[in-house]
């Protein structure tokens, strides 16, 4: 284990909220802590996935913590919280620590312009969301990391495309499983 992977260090990462106000990821302690990876809080079917597991959070095992977290525009988790109404907590990394632990990195050009990709992207359009000004972190991979209690990683999903997340039916299968283990 490597000091940027020890729990303590994964505990003491810094992030701040949409208003500006600090936070650190051992504020939102779980058994699990489930992070959503946004690549940037404008990214449309980062939003649409964030918006439709925000609805489905009662449905996790009892003492589970779910929260998104991008590196960029604070202007745009405003946004998704205030407009579209999402509930958990929405936090930015401009580090990019927490991607860093989970080992989720950029998408290559391919894989940026892949057909699926492209039509997440079409499908959340359908559905109401709207393009906002791509950041920085557009080329950020989506993805999804489970810690444990103790700040240790317990799964890792890593996206291969724009908007490429877990069905929410599966996810909470995944971290329903990895309850029933422990």
């Amino acid at each position: 284990m490597t000091p940027s992977q020890s729990p303590e260090f994964v505990a003491g990462i810094a992030l701040t909220d949409p208003d500006g106000n600090p936070k650190t990821l051992g504020e939102f302690g779980a058994d699990p802590l489930v992070v959503i990876l946004v690549r940037y809080f404008g990214c449309l079917p980062c939003q649409e996935f964030v918006r439709d597991l925000d609805g489905e959070r009662d449905r996790f095992p009892t003492g589970t913590r779910v929260i998104a977290v991008g590196g960029s525009a604070d202007h745009q988790a405003r946004w998704l919280r205030d407009t579209k109404g999402v509930e958990m907590p929405l936090l930015l990394d401009p580090d990019q620590e927490v991607r860093a632990v989970a080992g989720v990195g950029d998408l290559s050009a391919r894989q940026m312009s892949s057909l699926g990709g492209a039509s997440n992207y079409v499908k959340s359009l359908v559905r109401g969301f709207r393009p906002q000004v791509p950041t920085h972190d557009a080329t950020k991979a989506p993805g999804i990391v489970v810690f444990d209690s103790e700040f240790n990683v317990a799964w890792v999903h890593h996206g291969e495309m724009l908007g490429d997340y877990p069905p929410v039916d599966d996810l909470i299968d995944t971290v329903r499983s990895m309850t029933e283990r422990d």
